[in-house]
């Protein structure tokens, strides 16, 4: 309040009003877009799992891979998540799935393009 009677804002209501963070509000996700997440990141971790000891790439990747790939993305679309969180994870999924070349074309098939984006998800929220 200090800044803002310093500023020659001369108190009153403009104190809380300048006082207020200006941005995104934050993002309250609800039961099922937690459960998408947490379920999402799961896959993720078993994608990195099945990953880590294979050396070069091929088109079908590692056993199991595919399987979970697609459990993953079965996942992710099974409620609708804030841009900024579909994309984060679709990204982590994309590298833990490097290696596989399936998996790879059927994680990019998913990923938001300039001409789609943000059609059929919530707005981004800061995280």
């Amino acid at each position: 309040m200090l800044a803002v009677a310093a500023a020659g804002c001369g108190g009153g209501n403009h104190a809380a009003t300048a006082a207020r963070p200006v941005g995104l509000k934050p993002c309250k996700l609800d039961r099922a877009q937690r459960r998408t997440i947490a379920l999402a990141r799961a896959d993720i971790r078993r994608l990195r799992r099945i990953q880590a000891p294979v050396q070069s790439f091929s088109a079908r990747g590692a056993p199991g891979q595919e399987a979970v790939t697609g459990k993953f993305l079965l996942e992710l679309g099974s409620s609708e998540l804030p841009l900024n969180v579909f994309s984060s994870l679709l990204h982590e999924a994309k590298t833990a799935t490097s290696l596989c070349g399936d998996c790879g074309t059927a994680l990019e098939t998913e990923e938001p393009v300039l001409g789609n984006r943000g059609l059929g998800h919530l707005p981004s929220c800061a995280a």
